[in-house]
């Protein structure tokens, strides 16, 4: 399978990835790099992949430490391997461990996430594909349990879901005493749908805010708000 990997050059630090497991996209870039603004102290990844979460967490702020949560034992190597090639490896550690069992003596500060999400879906043919795009294996309410169960009392997470699934994830929180903060809806241009939705809440009921976020503009360009996110982690876009 590492023969068909791909390799994604970013300024501080590069990752394998892809077979076993999905590839970098556009939206969890983007997510890691507005989610890594709110990273603190002692950070949990649930289902890391590649280690793309983890590592940009780690850059972004010199503080934190993040364990990198990855049920698929392969992709778990993976992601091990990324880490040993990272200037931030003494900071990251991979943990081949399904959420529901997993368990923490300390609870976290920051907690992200980008987890699977199709339901009713037709299957994968590759398990580790299957694990990393399917809600039967990390439901809605399987991570809303997860994050309060792990969650330091001042602490926050975050998350990227479909705006239907965010829904079920939101209805999963109400009972536990965790509440959504700030959502920021991703879309590919200021016209289209909405692609995906950055969430992030905490234990504490505060204002609620909600704005948008194209990827490129009408022209076809990146926005400037798109490139300041990633501005630190993007070749392409200068320092």
């Amino acid at each position: 399978m590492a023969e068909n990997r791909s390799t994604f050059e970013f300024k501080q630090f590069s990752l394998h990835h892809g077979n076993p497991g999905l590839k970098i996209s556009t939206e969890a870039c983007l997510f890691g790099a507005w989610a890594s603004l709110h990273a603190r102290g002692l950070c949990l990844d649930i289902g890391t992949g590649c280690g793309l979460l983890a590592s940009m967490m780690a850059q972004a702020n010199t503080e934190c430490s993040v364990k990198a949560l990855e049920i698929h034992p392969e992709v778990a190597i993976l992601a091990s391997e990324n880490f040993e090639q990272n200037p931030f490896k003494d900071r990251l550690q991979v943990i081949q461990s399904d959420i529901s069992v997993y368990h923490s003596e300390m609870k976290f500060d920051f907690i992200c996430s980008n987890p699977p999400f199709f339901t009713n879906h037709l299957p994968a043919t590759d398990p580790a594909r299957h694990m990393a795009i399917h809600a039967d294996h990390l439901s809605p309410a399987d991570l809303a349990n997860s994050i309060d169960r792990l969650l330091a009392a001042e602490g926050e997470f975050a998350v990227l879901y479909p705006a239907d699934v965010l829904a079920l994830f939101e209805q999963s929180l109400e009972n536990l005493g965790l509440y959504i903060n700030e959502k920021v809806n991703v879309l590919s241009k200021p016209d289209s749908p909405v692609l995906r939705v950055m969430a992030r809440g905490s234990r504490k009921e505060k204002l609620y805010e909600e704005r948008s976020l194209p990827i490129k503009n009408e022209l076809g360009d990146y926005s400037p708000e798109f490139i300041e996110l990633l501005r630190p982690y993007y070749i392409i876009f200068p320092s």
